[in-house]
């Protein structure tokens, strides 16, 4: 994320920066000793519970838990990638960034070439425009006229057409000042041996637009049968197609939408926004990639998969979904009839027929897809639509559903529950055998099952607080992986705000925001190493409680010399406990 920009280079920025000076813009505060509080720009409410630390330079919400620095609230708010909101925040302190670094066999790309190559592109953009409406244009012109869109569409995406010529868009940009070398970085145009000539020729023109309004590259759909059917800029200093969007753009003005429609293609896109489904966007002429999962993560808690509603689309939608689950976000299929596409089916159903089509959750469609190439009135053919269902319910963790969804397995196949249950390998586990002898005596009272887990979290909110030595603590005293790193990392002299800044996952981020917000009892440093004494026994005593039922657990199947021990075990540890 970071690893191009040296801690002591970042570290100034954050110190430059006024937490509460940027957040302000935003969001209305009003001074409560060293706080700042105001009604939360992630979720809804009346009762303001976001607050921004002017000693930490850090902000929180204790109702939705989100946190972080500057840089994170910019990322957060402005949809930016890490990189972006550093430039952003760099420009406000007034700050040189430093050069990126080139990997191996890259060529070295300046700020100032990058900024050339964005300028490039928003000029090609608009020769691309201005041409659609030309004789040259013609074609292109009446092919988005055919497809439904009208001059106020047009207008709206900014769809161009690239001339049919070898050379038109060069010659434009070299008569505004840019060489060729530059132009062909941007993947603008191409150089060979026989000379220099454009990427796009005669294509309609879908330019590519980031979330801060600048154009990154192109898709162009060739006219006719001309191959390849549709051709994207390649890779550039300013363009991943693995990494961006087409329209999001869009998304900065729909910020309550509340789910993405994601679509395979920029007509898809396109039309539905012309019927006004909000929130569609399209991967760039790629199978959705992990790197757009995580994107659009950052904007909505949900995406709904629009992909056409062929075979071809029902493969690339199971294939979403498998990268959603594995990024922790929840999807829907939109499952279009008779093989329609998105594009077909809205110009012919509208955004009332868009809305009213079903929308299966993750193990919804990938049952109903076990049933393709099936005969399922034969006893063969069901007997392999139960296992494969069987083998989609083994990954549901949520109780509720499953039995939703072994209650619909049932009646489907007529098998009998618990075969199925069998199957899918969720079988209750055997009762623990009786003990007897000390196994019988009455266990000592257990703490809270958040006990340590609090405990843990006291302890760094004191010692990020500077009200405890870091040499009291170590490493070890956390179970918690996450509280763990963070102490190592406080206990070794950093600080919280570089830690939090090198964190790309939202729930550890939480985890972290958590802990260091935890309300202290004590805020003086006489009364922190008492608290801390007493954090410590809490951890410990609930590390011996679990000790314990790992050793209550082997009894079952430990011979009778192994239970002896075992016992004697148990013992010194009830007998450690009450003294």
């Amino acid at each position: 994320m970071n690893g191009r920009l040296s801690d002591a280079w970042l570290e100034e920025l954050r110190s430059r920066v006024s937490l509460e000076e940027v957040v302000s813009e935003y969001v209305p505060l009003k001074q409560k000793g060293r706080r700042f509080w105001g009604c939360c720009p992630f979720h809804n409410e009346k009762t303001p519970s976001f607050s921004v630390d002017t000693e930490s330079q850090l902000y929180y919400c204790f109702g939705c838990h989100k946190g972080g620095t500057a840089i994170n609230f910019i990322m957060d708010m402005e949809r930016m990638e890490f990189m972006d909101a550093v430039r952003l925040l760099a420009d406000r302190a007034h700050m040189e960034l430093p050069e990126r670094t080139s990997q191996p066999g890259e060529a070295r790309t300046t700020r100032d070439e990058r900024e050339r190559m964005y300028e490039a592109n928003r000029l090609a953009a608009r020769y691309f425009h201005d041409l659609l409406w030309t004789d040259e244009g013609a074609q292109a012109l009446n092919y988005l006229y055919g497809r439904g869109l009208n001059d106020s569409d047009i207008r709206r995406f900014g769809l161009g057409a690239s001339p049919k010529g070898w050379d038109g868009l060069l010659r434009h940009l070299e008569g505004q000042g840019f060489e060729a070398p530059l132009l062909e970085k941007a993947g603008l145009i191409v150089q060979r041996d026989n000379g220099k000539f454009d990427m796009f020729r005669g294509r309609v023109m879908f330019p590519i637009i980031n979330a801060q309004g600048r154009v990154l590259g192109f898709g162009g759909r060739a006219m006719g049968d001309a191959q390849p059917k549709y051709l994207n800029t390649a890779e550039t200093p300013i363009f991943n197609k693995r990494m961006g969007l087409y329209a999001l753009n869009f998304l900065q003005k729909e910020r309550s939408v509340g789910r993405l429609v994601l679509v395979e293609g920029y007509m898809d896109t396109v039309s539905l926004r012309k019927y006004g489904v909000k929130g569609v966007v399209a991967t760039l002429g790629t199978a959705l990639t992990e790197e757009q999962a995580r994107l659009m993560k950052r904007y909505v808690p949900e995406v709904w998969i629009s992909y056409d509603g062929d075979a071809a689309g029902q493969k690339a939608a199971l294939r979403a979904l498998d990268i959603f689950d594995a990024q922790g976000m929840p999807a829907k299929v939109i499952d279009y009839p008779e093989g329609m596409d998105p594009d077909d089916f809205v110009k012919a159903r509208g955004l009332e027929g868009f809305e009213a089509l079903p929308r299966h959750d993750s193990t919804d469609y990938r049952m109903l897809r076990a049933r393709d190439g099936l005969q399922l009135s034969t006893q063969e053919g069901m007997t392999q639509y139960a296992l494969r269902c069987c083998a989609i319910l083994s990954k549901v963790k949520s109780p509720i559903e499953m039995e939703n969804y072994l209650r619909r397995l049932v009646n489907e196949t007529g098998y009998d529950r618990e075969i199925l249950l069998r199957q899918i390998g969720a079988t209750p586990r055997a009762e623990q055998p009786a003990h007897t002898g000390a196994a019988r005596r009455p266990r000592r009272p257990r703490p809270e099952a958040s006990g340590a887990e609090k405990a843990e979290q006291e302890l760094i909110s004191m010692l990020a607080a500077g009200l405890i030595p870091a040499q009291v603590l170590s490493g070890e005293d956390f179970s918690n992986p996450v509280h763990q790193n963070l102490a190592e990392w406080l206990i070794s002299g950093k600080t919280a705000n570089a830690y939090i800044d090198n964190i790309t996952d939202d729930a550890v981020r939480e985890q972290v925001m958590r802990a260091l917000n935890y309300s202290p009892l004590v805020t003086e440093r006489e009364k922190a190493l008492e608290v801390a004494r007493d954090c410590l026994r809490t951890i410990r005593r609930q590390r011996d409680l679990q000790r314990d039922d790992q050793l209550k657990q082997q009894v079952g199947t430990a011979s009778p010399e192994k239970k002896a021990e075992i016992y004697r075990q148990l013992e010194a540890s009830w007998k450690d406990s009450e003294d």
